[in-house]
């Protein structure tokens, strides 16, 4: 099923939105057509990416494992 095994997705995260951040976030997820799961994977890669270009040098070391969003 994956050609590489370091594309697998087994580890996770959980979290916890109050009413209006999980409305806001159903209203994204119809309108793009997008499950929830996915926006919020795909909003949190493209935010990790934003941070890491903020930071740029200053922690560089930190982020050599991780791939870029997308």
């Amino acid at each position: 099923m994956y050609d590489n095994p370091k594309h697998i997705k087994d580890q996770r995260i959980n979290a916890r939105f109050n009413d209006d951040e999980i409305e806001a976030i159903n209203s994204v997820a119809s309108l793009t057509g997008l499950q929830k799961s996915t926006l919020v994977r795909q909003a949190t890669l493209r935010f990790i990416e934003e941070l890491k270009a903020e930071l740029k040098g200053e922690f560089d070391r930190d982020f050599t494992n991780i791939k870029d969003a997308g």
